[in-house]
């Protein structure tokens, strides 16, 4: 039997090449995406403050844009709910109106926004009005549109598509590379089966 090691190296190589580039691709992906979640920076009124007045609106923050795409800003008083329309997302900011005439007491904000790579991020915080806010609070039977019906507006762009045509891109080119790279087995002449 006639061992031939050229043939197992120049085999390995390029496979070995294939895996690395694989390995390399799943990390780099793995850490864009653990990167691409977007983290709440700050509020308007901040979490766990006394405001004078029921503000006119609520604003989160974040540390980059957000997708409108489920986008959502819920806000609870002692009257029940309040905000009023849609919440309004401008690049890192999502602003939610309140209901004018909204009364005194403490108020709990839960809010949804997408991800750039389309996971949904979530949280909630609260501030106490010691004082109704301006206006006259509208009634049950005029009440504003629950921001569920109405998709968030927003003025950026998403770069979420580039990244799946990216990573479809490195997807057919290590399929490239293993398919020709894959050369049919073959086994040695002396130990095929001979035929009598």
């Amino acid at each position: 039997m006639t061992h031939r090691p050229h043939v197992f190296r120049s085999r390995w190589r390029p496979r070995a090449l294939a895996v690395v580039l694989a390995a390399a691709a799943l990390l780099v992906g793995a850490a864009t995406a653990a990167q691409a979640h977007n983290i709440l920076v700050g509020t308007s009124p901040a979490d766990g403050s006394t405001a004078k007045v029921v503000p006119a609106q609520v604003v989160l923050t974040f540390n980059e844009p957000a997708l409108a795409v489920g986008t959502e800003i819920i806000v609870t008083g002692p009257a029940g709910q309040v905000q009023s329309g849609a919440a309004v997302l401008v690049n890192n900011t999502v602003t939610e109106r309140l209901q004018p005439g909204s009364p005194a007491g403490q108020y709990t904000v839960v809010w949804r926004v997408t991800s750039t790579d389309g996971h949904p991020v979530s949280g909630r915080f609260s501030f106490t009005a010691t004082s109704p806010s301006q206006g006259q609070r509208a009634t049950a039977t005029t009440a504003t549109n629950s921001p569920t019906s109405t998709p968030a507006s927003t003025s950026g762009q998403s770069t979420t598509l580039w990244w799946v045509v990216v990573g479809a891109v490195v997807v057919v080119l290590l399929l490239v590379v293993f398919i020709r790279t894959r050369s049919p087995r073959t086994t040695p002449h002396d130990e095929r089966d001979h035929k009598s």
